[in-house]
């Protein structure tokens, strides 16, 4: 588990201690401690390191004392690095430690807020809240004591920096044909003026866009304002050549999906012990929305979910088959094309094992009682335990009654307001126009 610690360098003798204290408190509890004082060499490029080591971390601290608040544009930027990181959750874990001065308006001044919000957060607690005063070896075994259940599951923050690499990737492309493009989509994204400046640097400006780009999406849940994403993305036409501008869009639109919600959605481990059914009662329209939770789920890495929908019940049956039974036959068919099964293969377990990739079935209720559904989910799972049954109930799931009489009380509904699902379908099509335009 790697863990950053963003300091003065010697500018505050308290903070310095305090390093010294919580490197040796966490080295000796077994995660690996990056501080530039320890880790870097003489002749190392420190700036590319540090980004580096910002966007690989696992859970960062930031010690700020009154020369570090007053002097260190650095730990600024560092701090302005970690907490979009966190913003979007892609960094679980930020612990602030402010020692030997409490003047909160010039933190402020400097750029230091959320920081500060953190650290009244901590302190209101009722379970060993964050100390006061300048103690250093008090705010060191506090720190140590946070850690362990604090910091987020192995693997989350290098899943996400994949993702984040791959939006980067793009933005690279983008900036050695045209480097105006990505300062363009900087400004289009209104980052701040010091934002815009570590753009032009050149130095970790793709990766730290790219969670500029991901965040964004918060716009679209929050309703307060339009995204800027199709301006970021017009930007960067002149840079991307044929169809990686809708490559890119196809990236970055899963950003809007909350990730706390994402996480319902996330297959079994494909262990060969797959018991627990999973199934979601998203309320929502489109396949297309549930697909978006999906790939926030997977961070969307390639090749990570196989996907497949029924639509809406419409159609009058040519035979005598029941509702169960029709319903049961589609499913059969979408459940092929998922696991991979010919069409005139029977469709049985002894065919099909669970695999690494994520496996789901989207289930349209428009038209469909749902105690058919509950039944037909309930066969399914008696076969294949592991897929991950998503249905669609725009009106809301049902009472936990009614889910417990029709045998699906282990269902995990998933509330969606229809503004939110509206806003997201937009804002997609928009992109979709911004990469398809030609000029």
């Amino acid at each position: 588990m790697k863990v950053f610690i963003s300091h003065g360098s010697g500018m505050d003798r308290e903070v310095e201690a305090a390093r010294k204290c919580i490197v040796a408190h966490l080295t000796d509890r077994g995660y690996d401690v990056f501080t530039d004082v320890d880790k870097l060499r003489v002749g190392d490029e420190w700036h590319p390191v540090l980004f580096e080591e910002m966007y690989l971390c696992d859970a960062a601290i930031v010690l700020l004392g009154p020369r570090t608040i007053r002097e260190s544009d650095w730990v600024r930027r560092e701090a302005e690095v970690l907490m979009s990181r966190h913003i979007v959750r892609s960094l679980r874990t930020v612990l602030p430690v402010f020692i030997g001065t409490q003047d909160t308006k010039e933190a402020r001044r400097r750029g230091f807020g959320h920081l500060l919000n953190i650290q009244a957060e901590f302190g209101r607690r009722e379970s060993n809240p964050m100390p006061e005063g300048t103690d250093v070896t008090q705010f060191a075994e506090w720190i140590t004591a946070e850690f362990a259940p604090i910091v987020g599951p192995v693997g989350v923050a290098s899943e996400f920096h994949q993702w984040a690499s791959r939006i980067s990737g793009f933005l690279r492309s983008a900036r050695l044909r045209d480097f105006d493009t990505v300062v363009d989509a900087a400004t289009a994204l209104c980052c701040t003026d010091d934002e815009i400046l570590h753009v032009r640097a050149r130095v970790g400006a793709e990766l730290f866009l790219a969670h500029v780009l991901l965040r964004e999406g918060e716009k679209v849940r929050d309703g307060e304002a339009d995204s800027a994403l199709p301006g970021a993305l017009a930007a960067l036409r002149p840079g991307l050549l044929g169809n990686q501008l809708t490559q890119l869009k196809e990236e970055i639109v899963p950003g809007w999906v909350d990730p706390a919600d994402a996480e319902v959605f996330a297959s079994p481990p494909a262990d060969g012990t797959a018991k627990d059914r999973p199934l979601v009662l998203l309320s929502a329209y489109a396949e297309w929305t549930a697909e978006q939770h999906v790939r926030r789920t997977v961070y969307n890495a390639p090749g990570s979910y196989r996907l497949r929908g029924l639509p809406e019940s419409r159609q009058i049956r040519a035979d005598e088959s029941t509702e169960e039974e029709a319903l049961m036959a589609m499913c059969n068919a979408a459940l092929k094309t998922v696991f991979g099964v010919p069409p005139n293969m029977p469709l049985a377990p002894g065919h099909v094992r669970q695999r690494q990739t994520g496996e789901y079935l989207v289930i349209d209720s428009t038209g469909r009682q749902l105690r058919d559904i509950a039944a037909v989910v309930n066969r399914i799972h008696a076969d294949f335990p592991w897929v991950t049954v998503i249905v669609l109930i725009p009106d809301g799931a049902p009472t936990a009654e009614t889910l417990r009489e029709l045998g699906i009380d282990r269902a995990v509904p998933v509330t969606l307001s229809h503004d939110v699902e509206l806003r997201a379908f937009r804002l997609d099509q928009m992109l979709g126009d911004v990469a398809g335009a030609t000029g």
